[in-house]
């Protein structure tokens, strides 16, 4: 009761605050526009590497699918009074926003630029570093996934970046250290956001040079590492996850009931890229966004984790990555977190 009185003060403080006029009532009636920001920033940063703890264990809080249409809007502070209690309750090692995390802006009241900004400022003033992939309604309207990403860019703890001259806003990876050497590594991937060739307007899908990206970056790190394993984060469905769904084993909680939304929206242009991380032997874990589960839902199939994160409005999911592990099985552990 605590937490809800004081998001509606903070939502009526904001109300008077906008019908008194000033920067943010402005801003709102561009809707925040933030288009041609790419162009502006350079994405392409130095990203730190993390480390596991003495056990060498990695904890991920991810959040995924909040759908901010304003940052200001009641349902909206509802979503960030939870990622910001937990994210203190957890304190995990990284925080992932695995997209969607803004809503296609079509309607009503929007403001893309102030929801941006409200979401990095929680993880500046806890001194948390945080990472994000675009899912297919970021880049809809009044700037696209590149420009939210050289927006989030800007900030200290957001560790973003891109690689030139490649389709979609973002990929980029960060590897996790223990005892002096890289034993585990992220991998972070733009899954596009429609497909505007398809007559259906089906989702979006990864394309060849970003399937090209992933397979050279994974041989670079086994190349540097025969033993690493690697965790990817896109926002996304490839066809595994339905596989998984079917013919995986299920995780404490599998996702049976999710098994049907994914054939129905199934993207088969996306096996390439499940060809690449099945033949690199290393890929431990695929976690999607997307699909706006209550809770954690998860499968194992062919030596590979398809996990699957709740809305955030509902739930966040805490992963812990056993990096010292050497069996894929039992690398991960899989929790839906509330507050």
């Amino acid at each position: 009761m605590t937490n809800f009185l004081a998001t509606l003060i903070a939502f009526i403080t904001m109300l008077v605050s906008l019908q008194s006029g000033g920067a943010l009532a402005e801003e709102m009636k561009n809707k925040g526009d933030i288009s041609g920001f790419a162009q502006t920033v350079n994405v392409q940063k130095q990203l730190p590497d993390l480390s596991a703890d003495e056990n060498g264990d990695f904890t991920v809080l991810q959040f995924t699918d909040t759908h901010f249409i304003t940052g200001i809007s009641f349902s909206d502070m509802l979503t960030l009074s939870k990622m910001e209690k937990l994210t203190e309750k957890y304190s995990p090692d990284l925080v992932v926003i695995s997209g969607d995390m803004i809503d296609d802006g079509n309607d009503g009241d929007f403001n893309k630029a102030y929801v941006l900004r409200t979401v990095a400022d929680i993880f500046e003033e806890a001194d948390q570093y945080w990472s994000y992939v675009p899912g297919n309604n970021d880049g809809i309207n009044y700037g696209n996934s590149a420009d939210v990403v050289a927006y989030l860019s800007q900030y200290e703890h957001c560790l973003v970046s891109d690689e030139p001259e490649i389709s979609g806003g973002c990929q980029y990876s960060i590897d996790i250290t223990h005892g002096g050497a890289v034993t585990h590594s992220l991998l972070f991937l733009d899954t596009m956001d429609y497909d505007n060739e398809d007559p259906d307007h089906i989702y979006g899908y990864v394309h060849e040079d970003q399937v090209n990206w992933c397979r050279e970056e994974i041989t670079e790190k086994q190349s540097k590492n025969d033993g690493i394993f690697i965790s990817v984060f896109l926002h996304e469905n490839t066809p595994n996850f339905f596989r998984a769904a079917r013919q995986g084993k299920m995780y404490k909680f599998g996702y049976p009931t999710l098994g049907l939304r994914m054939e129905k929206y199934n993207i088969p242009k996306n096996q390439p890229l499940d060809d690449v991380f099945d033949e690199s032997g290393c890929v431990g874990l695929l976690s999607m966004g997307h699909n706006h589960p209550a809770t954690v839902q998860c499968s194992f199939y062919n030596g590979t984790y398809y996990h699957v994160t709740p809305k955030a409005s509902l739930a966040g999911a805490l992963i812990t990555i056993h990096t010292d592990e050497d069996n894929t099985e039992d690398m991960y552990d899989f929790r839906s977190v509330y507050c």
